[in-house]
């Protein structure tokens, strides 16, 4: 399950809880694909929220194909618990070759401010 926080060019913010599965990923990848084209500079923020990681796990695997662009993102700001952090940072690693920060969840404004260098409005919850 997911929630999109910010769209716009060249920045895109997801809330991710539970599982990613096969279908949550088949939607998020055209989000992810137009963020990476739509803007010099791209920046993902990827908040997590009872994230439990990939299902099945080797759906990462896929990922590392399907985003295979000549773009790729600047920054991804990471916020989680230790436990989601360490799920989700081996994939973000695989995938791409942005610099990556990891928050916990009371750094989200910190985390934002990074993410969209303090010119974008944190998201109602």
């Amino acid at each position: 399950m997911y929630k999109v926080l910010l769209n716009q060019p060249g920045r895109l913010a997801l809330r991710v809880a539970d599982f990613i599965t096969p279908e949550v990923y088949f939607e998020l990848r055209p989000l992810l694909d137009t963020t990476l084209h739509s803007a010099a500079e791209s920046r993902l923020y990827w908040e997590m929220e009872y994230f439990r990681g990939w299902q099945p796990d080797e759906l990462w695997r896929d990922l590392q194909f399907d985003l295979t662009v000549p773009a790729d993102f600047t920054r991804i700001a990471l916020v989680g618990t230790p436990d989601n952090i360490a799920l989700i940072t081996p994939v973000m690693q695989t995938i791409f070759r942005a610099e990556l920060r990891s928050f916990s969840p009371d750094q989200k404004e910190a985390a934002w401010q990074w993410f969209g260098d303090s010119k974008l409005p944190m998201p109602a919850k």
